[in-house]
């Protein structure tokens, strides 16, 4: 627009002066010599490159055909990190019967999609709830947009109408509309106006619009707590023969957290996870082990508790070796043990600081209440913006009802093993790769309380950490290894 503008003002300039350019140049020199007109057309000169300068900065900015090398997150490190949704549907995890046909038959609409996929996104979007009412008009199953429930929307279950309460014909718009998605995402990717691989682009597109992915460029950028993660991370849940996650996948984060289903021999996620903790060359942590590690703990928080969350996050004490793994488990336990007083407290216990946790500047807000965000769980997570990102990674609404973290032991663990895996707090890294890598256990400090501990900031409560550190290592029979303190 810009360039076009400027093109038409230098036409209109030519049709004035073309008729007079020669005789006003040497009327100009008439009148004042040669010297004052040189300078005049040095600064003249200087204008010139100055806008020229300006619109190339313009037009380099301007939106338009992005570079894929530049920016594309690749897709065999999405399909190495959440799987592609594709294999043996696990129809039995589906917590509704009558939705198990349904996502079958719907899942043939087109070739990107699977009933794995399918159970996935539903889970995300209403945890299948066939009578959600959500936002911007979104009813049913699916939550699917209400402009596209009515152009796409059909009597599927053959009861002579067509609801989006209906658990037939939500899940087959469901499936139109994502392979309707799918078409337009592939057009835009093949012509390079976006980046990013095709089945995470269409489920963007699903939540947030063709147009807003459109504006975006497509996905720049891995980010484990956004839309198409969340759904992507429940693939494996919903298939019999997933394999692992890989741990090393290329340029797949380090603290990448996604949920992993059944392994190959179709033990389920928690069968998997227990494993990772109780076979030989695992971390090593019996359920007598745990006991004897916190004699006093509270009752809520269960062994059971930690393996369930745990099968949520395949990569925690899961990388590495059989020490690197096990100083894993002792640095977590380390820090929850420090931040919940041996896992006795549920809730922080100073009352008079609950209110200290909602940043109201926040879009969100805090719809919970002021005091509704203070301390809970394992790593005690607080504020609104915490819950409200650690309940979007694992796929259930904390900003509303942030006091799920104090009622349910599995998520109590999963925001510790979410804030462990994701968040570098005060520090530099998260946790989760101090540990792993050469940051050490002082590091795992920084990124939980180091702005508050570290830097002589409060050495007891840091020696508090690392005498528990040590203790648990000794206990799981493993080095601590190097740069304890922070």
């Amino acid at each position: 627009m810009k360039i076009g503008k400027l093109i038409a003002a230098r036409q209109a300039e030519k049709s004035v002066l073309n008729l007079n350019a020669t005789h006003l140049v040497l009327a100009l020199i008439g009148l004042i010599g040669f010297g004052p007109l040189v300078a005049l057309a040095l600064v003249a000169l200087v204008v010139v490159i100055a806008v020229l300068l300006v619109l190339g900065a313009a037009s380099s900015s301007d939106a338009g055909p992005v570079d894929p090398s530049a920016s594309a997150i690749p897709a065999d490190v999405l399909t190495a990190m959440t799987g592609d949704g594709k294999g043996t549907f696990a129809e039995h995890l589906v917590p509704r019967p009558d939705a198990v046909e349904p996502i079958k038959d719907a899942a043939t609409e087109c070739d990107l999609i699977s009933p794995a996929i399918l159970a996935a996104q539903i889970e995300v979007e209403s945890g299948f709830d066939a009578g959600k009412i959500g936002p911007d008009g979104r009813e049913g199953i699916s939550q699917v947009p209400q402009a596209a429930f009515t152009k796409l929307g059909e009597d599927d279950d053959g009861n002579g109408q067509i609801s989006a309460l209906d658990v037939s014909d939500s899940i087959h718009a469901q499936a139109r509309y994502l392979c309707a998605l799918a078409t337009e995402i592939g057009k835009l990717l093949d012509d390079g106006t976006i980046v990013g691989d095709r089945l995470s682009l269409t489920l963007l597109a699903y939540r947030a619009g063709l147009d807003a992915v459109t504006r975006a460029g497509g996905m720049k950028a891995v980010d484990p707590g956004s839309y198409p993660f969340q759904v992507r991370a429940l693939f494996r849940k919903y298939l019999t023969d997933a394999p692992e996650a890989s741990a090393s996948a290329p340029g797949a984060s380090p603290s990448g957290a996604s949920p992993t289903g059944a392994d190959p021999t179709g033990a389920s996620p928690q069968v998997v996870a227990r494993q990772r903790i109780d076979e030989e060359d695992g971390v090593g942590l019996t359920v007598a082990e745990f006991e004897r590690m916190f004699p006093s703990r509270n009752s809520f928080y269960t062994y059971q508790g930690l393996v369930e969350a745990m099968s949520r996050f395949p990569a925690f004490a899961g990388a590495g070796d059989p020490a690197v793994r096990r100083r894993e488990l002792a640095a977590f336990l380390a820090n929850v043990d420090h931040e919940s007083g041996g896992l006795v407290y549920v809730e922080e216990v100073n009352r008079s600081l609950w209110g200290n946790y909602c940043d109201a500047a926040q879009p969100y807000g805090c719809p919970a209440g002021q005091t509704a965000y203070h301390g809970r769980g394992p790593i005690q997570l607080s504020w609104n913006t915490n819950y409200k990102a650690a309940g979007d990674a694992i796929g259930i609404d904390l900003l509303n009802d942030p006091d799920r973290v104090r009622r349910e032991p599995a998520v109590a663990w999963q925001t510790a093993l979410w804030f462990w895996m994701t968040q570098t707090g005060a520090g530099t890294m998260t946790p989760h790769a101090a540990i792993t890598g050469t940051g050490g256990f002082g590091e795992t400090i920084r990124s939980i309380n180091g702005a508050l501990e570290c830097n002589g900031g409060n050495t007891a409560q840091v020696r508090s950490r690392i005498d528990s550190y040590q203790r648990f290592a000794a206990a799981l029979g493993v080095d601590p290894g190097d740069h304890l303190d922070c």
